[in-house]
């Protein structure tokens, strides 16, 4: 994963763990204060919502505990690897830009894709000049790689 991505994972972990989970839990204890049993609808939509919360935390940190980070800016190639920014030629139509990110980073309105996506796979290990194919549901694409280049993923 980019730094960027590591950034914004550890960010959610700690806005999570440090101001949604003590907030749903000063709702929980106030409620248990007031005598609101388990039938008490606020109580149960806020229960719902801590184990939803808890979830999430828990998916945050497993995932963090798993990335690698890899930092775009360390890269030294004009070949396409993970953190690459990749331009290049459809057959049909204007150049595209791809940035190939990690999984939870991709973000296709944006150009990021992850490297695990058939259009990364693709371009991985390919060069400027390159031609590579691609398998889409309308057919076989061919993408002439024009330029790659390893600059900071935001």
């Amino acid at each position: 994963m980019t730094p960027a991505g590591v950034r914004r994972l550890r960010d959610e972990l700690d806005e999570l763990v440090r101001q949604h989970r003590p907030r749903l839990l000063e709702v929980i204890n106030r409620l248990n204060r007031e005598g609101a049993g388990q039938t008490d609808a606020t109580y149960r939509d806020t229960r719902k919502s801590l184990q939803r919360l808890e979830s999430r935390i828990a998916f945050l940190a497993g995932r963090l505990a798993i990335t690698e980070e890899i930092d775009p800016l360390k890269q030294d190639s004009d070949t396409v690897s993970f953190g690459a920014t990749v331009c290049v030629q459809p057959g049909e139509g204007p150049q595209k830009i791809y940035r190939i990110v990690g999984i939870d980073e991709a973000d296709i309105q944006r150009g990021h894709i992850s490297w695990a996506s058939p259009l990364a796979h693709a371009l991985l290990n390919s060069r400027p000049g390159d031609v590579v194919k691609m398998h889409t549901p309308a057919g076989e694409q061919e993408l002439e790689i024009v330029e790659v280049y390893y600059r900071e993923i935001c």
